[in-house]
């Protein structure tokens, strides 16, 4: 048996192998958090987040009873109030279903979600924008978003599972990190001219074939099927999509296509204005793929089992 809090911690670690950034730069990350908490006093330091100090996905957490033995886990992309019930009630049927894992962060994972999206600088500079614009841009958005996120109803999930005594966590950026790396090295590897030839290849991978059945496949969201697809950029990871600025210094660097989960209105609009095609892999399709790899290597370390739940599409590579 393995507990919750290992194969948190197992997810961590398998990230950290996969991340854009280099290791010494997670490490530097991790020291700093490290030394900033030694300082804090009194209250603030009383309910300080311990999981930071080694973990440097604020946006992956362990939610409720990381302690407890597991077994047959519930995943899905959203895992909310609902979809805890729906757990009690599976239970309730004899289904025997031991923990949750949510995608999509909730409590402390939602609020700290701007933390994880600091790695964007670093993802941007891999595109060919200098590190001084990358910050700038990066450093914006990432206060946009912790105003945004900081209104929520973030107790509202963890409660329920608490309530309910279901254990839970949830893995966002741990594997957004996976299929980002994933799509890297497939799309490296098939090396497609066309954008027609892009989007066959991306219809080749299961998940994306599955969201067919939704009409959720791979779209073009700027630029045609003829177009070449040139240098290409991936938008996977990071949290969550930053502001349409970018666009503008992406193509002065030499990007010519995005693969991207999703798009804003907004940013497909500036695409258009800087010629940068947009193929939309698919948001919940995308999200399978990381967590597929991911959990591909907790099924064979751990040989737990896995139920499908919340628009979370099963897909085995062993």
């Amino acid at each position: 048996m393995v507990t919750l809090k290992e194969l948190h911690e197992f997810a961590v670690e398998e990230a950290i192998k996969v991340d854009p950034r280099d290791k010494d730069r997670i490490d530097e990350i991790l020291q700093k958090r490290n030394e900033k908490y030694e300082d804090l006093e009194g209250v603030r330091k009383d309910k300080y987040d311990q999981n930071r100090l080694k973990n440097p996905y604020d946006d992956s957490k362990i939610l409720h009873a990381g302690n407890t033995d597991v077994e047959k886990i519930a995943v899905g992309i959203d895992i909310e109030t609902q979809d805890l019930l729906l757990i009690d009630r599976l239970n309730e049927k004899g289904i025997e279903i031991d923990a949750a894992i949510a995608h999509h962060p909730e409590g402390r994972g939602l609020a700290n979600l701007h933390q994880v999206m600091k790695m964007q600088v670093e993802t941007l500079e891999q595109t060919g924008v200098s590190i001084s614009q990358a910050e700038a841009i990066v450093r914006g958005r990432v206060d946009e978003v912790r105003k945004g996120v900081h209104s929520g109803n973030h107790p509202r999930s963890v409660q329920t599972a608490t309530l309910l005594d279901i254990p839970y966590a949830c893995l966002h950026t741990v594997a957004d990190n996976h299929v980002n790396n994933y799509l890297e090295k497939y799309v490296e590897e098939k090396n497609p001219d066309r954008i027609s030839d892009l989007i066959d290849i991306l219809i080749e991978i299961p998940e994306y074939e599955w969201a067919l059945e939704y009409d959720l496949g791979p779209t073009i969201f700027n630029g045609k099927k003829k177009n070449r697809v040139g240098k290409v950029a991936y938008d996977m990871t990071g949290g969550t999509e930053l502001s349409k600025e970018r666009l503008e210094k992406m193509a002065q660097s030499g990007v010519n296509t995005i693969i991207a989960m999703h798009m804003s209105k907004k940013q497909i609009k500036e695409a258009k204005k800087q010629n940068i095609n947009v193929v939309a892999a698919g948001h919940i399709s995308s999200d399978s793929i990381g967590l597929n790899l991911l959990l591909d290597k907790m099924v064979d370390k751990f040989n737990i089992k896995v139920v499908e739940l919340s628009g979370f599409k099963r897909v085995t590579r062993l």
